[in-house]
């Protein structure tokens, strides 16, 4: 282990310390009807009652996702369904009048000698006829190109060895557009998998006029280890259910990076990628801004490589993260877009929570000496708190039903280990100040469970 990895993992000890040092002082005493006195002469509320509002704000915004979620699931999923049904009447009506639509399928690729055949092998068992996969391995300096062109499948893939001064994923899928011949363009990193139907199922709800459409992001390698299956939990219990309210909402579904369809002409007309660290995410509200809209396909699934190591994730997320950082400098969501706006200034409530934890912290510990606090300073009444969390964990338990690996007791405690565990963020967001480039954060690929075979 690193001396950086080290001092993440204190980091993210001490943060997770000082939260529950917080939460009992607060918590406890509300149970015992008790008050600590403060020191009236110093009042910091001017700092702590804006912080109070954006955690608020926040509690608000993902409790009310979580509320709404249920509610709105089987409708998004339906709706699709009823989609597909349509386009395969539409389909044999015109059966040899015009050739399905071609998709370009295109797989960034930097250093990814481990998974590159698995992952294009996995592309060619598509159950629709017209695609193309043109893998661009980019800057690699291992047996990408050469364990991506074993593959012997000429008519449709195609492996180019990309190397530029910079680095960046949107380099290389630029450099694949340009060399695309679908209408449809669909990115899958190179640890991804697609599901059989992805494309056949996704591509009916272009008939309704989205710009792009995403699919849904499940883990590949959520049994790998405890760090795999939270972080599987975190993009169930949050990331999925944020898309299908979003879907309905607006249609203002951000892309996920992976396992995304976009109509080509539309992705050329704005200019196609930018070199952010989250080029996904920059363009999705470059398409918001130019009116287009964004669906959510959840029939439509994409299976990622969750890191298996918590260093390793501090590293993607913080690459994240100096993403969001670099973009609010300028103004990315449309004016009118309040979820998306609250989406883009993430980091900032991010700050806000650590700089909460901090201030109530060095109080508590002031008090644990002195007997009374250091200053007067605000903070969210704890009914409301608790209303918040256990609202929240009531839910989250709920919505394990809906995957079949997640119906289990063990994920349960899992639930409630992410209240903790979601702490991460702080870490990452300090760590986000850091990050130089895209190549210096690159995530390594290849930690999945070995499948049994069978020996009958």
């Amino acid at each position: 282990m690193g001396i950086s990895s080290a001092i993440s993992i204190i980091s993210f000890g001490i943060i997770v310390a000082l939260w529950v040092l917080m939460v009992t002082f607060t918590l406890v005493p509300f149970l015992l009807g008790l008050s600590y006195p403060m020191k009236s002469d110093v009042n910091l509320s001017f700092i702590t009652t804006p912080l109070v509002g954006m955690s608020l704000i926040t509690s608000v915004l993902w409790l009310g996702t979580g509320l709404i979620y249920p509610i709105v699931r089987n409708k998004v999923i339906n709706h699709q369904q009823q989609l597909i049904l349509i386009s395969r009447f539409v389909n044999l009506y015109k059966s040899g009048v015009r050739q399905s639509p071609r998709v370009s399928i295109i797989v960034p690729a930097r250093n990814e000698e481990n998974v590159i055949r698995k992952t294009v092998l996995n592309c060619l068992q598509q159950t629709y006829n017209n695609f193309e996969v043109i893998v661009v391995c980019h800057n690699c300096n291992d047996r990408t190109y050469q364990n991506a062109q074993v593959i012997d499948d000429h008519n449709r893939v195609r492996v180019f060895e990309l190397n530029t001064a910079e680095a960046g994923k949107g380099i290389a899928l630029n450099y694949a557009i340009d060399r695309s011949t679908g209408e449809y363009i669909s990115i899958l990193d190179s640890d991804g998998r697609l599901d059989e139907d992805f494309i056949k199922n996704a591509l009916p709800l272009f008939s309704e006029g989205y710009a792009a459409i995403q699919g849904k992001i499940m883990p590949s390698n959520r049994k790998y280890n405890l760090l795999t299956n939270l972080l599987g939990l975190e993009s169930d219990l949050y990331g999925i259910p944020f898309c299908t309210v979003r879907n309905v909402i607006d249609k203002r579904v951000p892309l996920g990076g992976t396992g995304l369809i976009i109509r080509k002409e539309i992705l050329v007309k704005v200019g196609k990628f930018s070199k952010s660290l989250v080029d996904d995410f920059e363009l999705s509200f470059r398409l918001y801004r130019k009116k287009f809209r964004i669906a959510f396909a959840p029939l439509s699934i994409v299976y990622d490589e969750k890191p298996p190591r918590f260093d390793m994730m501090l590293k993607q997320r913080s690459r994240w993260i100096k993403g969001h950082l670099d973009l609010l400098g300028q103004r990315v969501p449309e004016r009118k877009d309040i979820m998306g706006t609250i989406y883009w200034l993430s980091p900032i409530f991010t700050i806000a929570g650590l700089l909460s934890i901090g201030i109530a912290s060095f109080a508590i510990i002031y008090f644990m000496f002195a007997g009374h606090y250091p200053y007067t300073f605000s903070y969210m009444p704890i009914r409301v708190w608790l209303i918040f969390s256990l609202t929240t964990f009531i839910l989250h338990i709920s919505f394990l039903r809906y995957e079949l690996e997640t119906r289990t007791f063990k994920n349960v405690l899992c639930v409630a280990l992410l209240f903790l565990f979601g702490h991460y963020w702080f870490v990452v967001m300090i760590k986000a100040f850091f990050v130089k480039s895209w190549a210096n954060t690159k995530t390594v690929h290849g930690f999945v469970v070995p499948e049994i075979k069978s020996t009958s």
